[in-house]
C-alpha cells in the first residue's frame, strides 16, 4: 500500500510553504504538491522582486472579505512582529521602510524562498513538482489526490493553498477552486484586482509613457468608491500606476460581476494644490499675459500642454472664468473605463472561496473535516503593501499548526 502522509499541501507558494513547516516541526509527514516545475515562482516576483513580506501595521480594516472575523482572528495570532520573528528564526534578516513595508535585508525575494526551502529540507518535507491536481476525493482512511498525469497521493489531511487567479503563468490559475467546491464550498466569483485599466481616451494616447503623482477615485454609476494617492501612468491601452491599481477593485468588480454599470476613474492631476489656489494661480498667470498654452508650465509636465486646447480657447476672454474651467478640468478629469488588463497583469484576486466556511481557529473547512483552506484562494484581499503576503503567511501557519 502506498504511503499515507499526515498532510498533503496542494500549492507550493507562500501559504503552502508556510503551512508545511509548522506541520513538519510537529513531526507530521508532509508532502507539497506543486503544479509548476519549481516552488515559489510567484513569490519570486513579489514586491518587484524584493518580496514585500509584511506590513508593520496589520489591521483587519486593510482587508476585504466575506469574513472580517476570520481575518481578525488569524492576524491576531500571527501578526507583523511574529511573522518577522518566524523568518528571523530561519536566518532571514528584515528591514522596515518608512511607509511600513517590510523587506528582506538582502532586497531579494530569492532569499525568502531559499530560507523556506532549506527549512523544508531540514524537516524532511517531500516535494512533488509538476503535480497538477485534477481530483480530490475522500475515503475512510483519508484523502486521495490525483494529478493530471495519473500520479496519486494519499493523505490524512489536505491543505489547499493554490492561490487565486492572478499571474496564471506562475501557477495561480484558479484550478484550486473546484477542489474546494467538490466538498460543497461556495465560490464568490473571482475578479482581478490591483490591475491596470482599459481606457479609450485621446489624452491617454497622447500622453503615453508619462507618469505623474495623482489622486485617483473610482466611480461606479457616478458614486465614489476607492480613492488612492500615488502614480498615474498613461499608456497606449489606458491607465496604470500605483494610484490606479489601488483604486481598481470596485471597478473590476462592477465590470466582471455586473452588467450595465457606468465605470469611470477620476483623476486629480494636481493633488498638491486645492481647486481655489490652483484657479487663483491660473488667473494670475492669465492677467500677467501668459499664453494659454503655457498655463500648466511648472505645475505639470510639459506634455500636458496638449490638454489645454481641449479645455480653453487660445485666448481666454476672462481670466477668472478661464482659470476656474482649467482648474476644474485638471482636478476632476474623468475617464470612462471599458475593462481591465485581466489576470496576466492583476496583482491580486478579489473573491474566492467564501471565508465564512472556514474555522478561524484552525483554517479547517466547516464542511469537510481534515480539509484546510488558506491564502489567496479564500475571499480575503488586502491592500498593496505586504498585506496579502501577510495573509498567506498567517493563514498558512495557522493551518500547519492545526494538523
Amino acid at each position: 500500500m502506498a504511503k499515507i502522509f499526515d498532510a498533503a499541501v496542494v500549492g507550493g507558494g507562500a501559504a503552502g510553504l508556510m503551512a508545511a513547516i509548522p506541520a513538519a516541526r510537529r513531526d507530521r509527514s508532509v508532502v507539497i504538491l506543486e503544479r509548476m516545475p519549481r516552488l515559489g515562482k510567484k513569490l519570486l516576483i513579489t514586491g518587484g522582486g524584493r518580496c514585500n513580506l509584511v506590513n508593520e501595521v496589520l489591521e483587519p480594516a486593510a482587508y476585504h472579505s466575506t469574513s472580517a472575523g476570520l481575518v481578525a482572528a488569524v492576524l491576531g495570532r500571527l501578526g507583523s512582529q511574529s511573522i518577522r520573528l518566524f523568518f528571523k528564526g530561519l536566518g532571514l534578516e528584515t528591514i522596515a521602510e518608512s511607509d511600513g513595508r517590510v523587506f528582506p535585508a538582502t532586497n531579494q525575494a530569492a532569499s525568502v524562498l531559499r530560507v523556506l526551502e532549506m527549512e523544508l529540507a531540514v524537516r524532511g518535507v517531500a516535494v512533488e513538482l509538476n503535480f497538477d491536481v485534477v481530483r480530490l476525493g475522500f475515503e475512510r482512511e483519508g484523502f486521495i489526490i490525483e494529478a493530471r498525469d495519473g500520479r496519486k497521493m494519499r493523505s490524512r489531511t489536505v491543505v489547499l493553498a493554490g492561490g487565486g487567479k492572478s499571474y496564471p503563468a506562475l501557477g495561480s490559475n484558479g484550478s484550486i477552486y473546484p477542489l474546494a467546491e467538490a466538498f460543497g464550498h461556495r465560490l464568490v466569483p473571482p475578479a482581478p484586482s490591483a490591475v491596470p485599466l482599459l481606457v479609450k481616451d485621446r489624452l491617454c494616447h497622447l500622453l503615453q509613457g508619462q507618469k505623474i503623482r495623482a489622486r485617483a477615485t473610482a466611480l461606479v454609476d457616478g458614486t465614489a468608491r476607492e480613492t488612492a494617492d500615488g502614480d498615474a501612468l498613461f499608456t497606449a491601452y489606458g491607465l496604470s500606476g500605483t494610484a490606479i491599481l489601488d483604486a481598481s477593485e470596485s471597478l473590476s468588480l462592477a465590470l466582471h460581476r455586473e452588467t450595465g454599470r457606468r465605470t469611470e476613474i477620476e483623476l486629480d492631476l494636481v493633488p498638491f494644490l486645492g481647486p481655489g489656489p490652483l484657479a487663483a494661480e491660473f488667473a494670475a498667470r492669465l492677467r500677467s499675459g501668459w499664453a494659454v498654452a503655457d498655463l500648466v508650465s511648472g505645475i505639470l509636465p510639459e506634455k500636458f500642454r496638449i490638454m489645454i486646447g481641449d479645455v480653453l480657447p487660445a485666448k481666454s476672454p476672462d481670466p477668472e472664468a478661464g482659470a476656474a474651467v482649467l482648474a476644474s478640468a485638471l482636478k476632476n478629469k474623468r475617464f470612462a473605463v471599458q475593462g481591465t488588463r485581466g489576470w496576466n497583469e492583476a496583482e491580486f484576486t478579489t473573491g474566492g472561496i467564501d471565508a465564512r466556511e472556514v474555522d478561524p481557529a484552525t483554517m479547517q473547512s466547516r464542511l469537510r473535516k481534515g480539509l484546510y483552506l488558506t491564502g489567496e484562494m479564500l475571499d480575503v484581499q488586502g491592500k498593496r503593501g505586504g498585506y496579502n503576503l501577510a495573509w498567506a503567511w498567517a493563514s498558512g501557519h495557522t493551518a500547519g499548526e492545526s494538523i
